[in-house]
C-alpha cells in the first residue's frame, strides 16, 4: 500500500504540473515517484518553472473572507468554511452533514485535514495567478490521490461569504 501522505511538497506540486501541463495522471503513481535525478532535472525544466510562475501564496485573510467550494470529477463537491483559528467546517451539496477539520498555511500552501464518510483527506491547495480556480491535490486514506479544484465562494455585491 503507499503512503501518499509521505509524498514531498515538491512531488505533490509535480504531480499537479504532470496533471495541468502534460495531460492528466493515467495511473495510481507510486510511493517512490520521484527520485533525486528526476526532482534536478524537473526543477530545472523551463516547462515547470514557468507553471510554477503561473502559481501564486495564499493569504489567510482571503482563505477565511470566504467559504470554498472543492471538486473532482470523480468526488462529491464540498463546502469549506475555514476559520481564523485553524477549524474548518465542511459540508456536502448534497445532504445535511456537517464534519469539522483543521487547516494551516504553510509557504501559502493551503493545508487541509478532515474525514468526511469515513475516510481520512489530506488536501494542498495551491493559489493561481490569473484567476480564482485553484489547483489541489488530495490524498484519500494516504491509499490514493486525486485532482481537485478549489473555488472560493462569494457574494459577487457585497464580497461576503454565501455560505456560513
Amino acid at each position: 500500500m503507499c503512503l501518499y501522505s509521505l509524498l514531498s511538497e515538491f512531488d505533490r506540486k509535480v504531480i499537479l504540473f504532470t496533471y495541468e501541463k502534460r495531460g492528466g495522471i493515467q495511473k495510481l503513481l507510486p510511493f517512490d515517484v520521484f527520485t533525486e535525478e528526476d526532482r534536478s532535472y524537473i526543477l530545472t525544466e523551463g516547462e515547470y518553472i514557468l507553471w510554477e510562475l503561473e502559481k501564486r501564496k495564499l493569504l489567510e485573510s482571503e482563505i477565511i473572507a470566504h467559504s470554498w467550494l472543492v471538486t473532482s470529477k470523480n468526488n462529491t463537491p464540498l463546502l469549506l468554511k475555514f476559520d481564523n483559528n485553524n477549524q474548518l467546517n465542511i459540508s456536502s451539496l448534497f445532504d445535511n452533514d456537517h464534519y469539522v477539520g483543521k487547516w494551516h498555511l504553510e509557504r501559502g500552501i493551503l493545508k487541509v485535514y478532515f474525514n468526511y464518510q469515513n475516510h481520512g483527506y489530506d488536501i494542498n491547495i495551491i493559489a493561481n495567478n490569473s484567476r480564482s480556480i485553484h489547483s489541489a491535490l488530495q490524498i484519500i486514506d494516504d491509499s490514493w490521490i486525486d485532482i481537485l479544484k478549489a473555488v472560493p465562494l462569494s457574494h459577487a455585491k457585497y464580497g461576503k461569504a454565501l455560505i456560513d
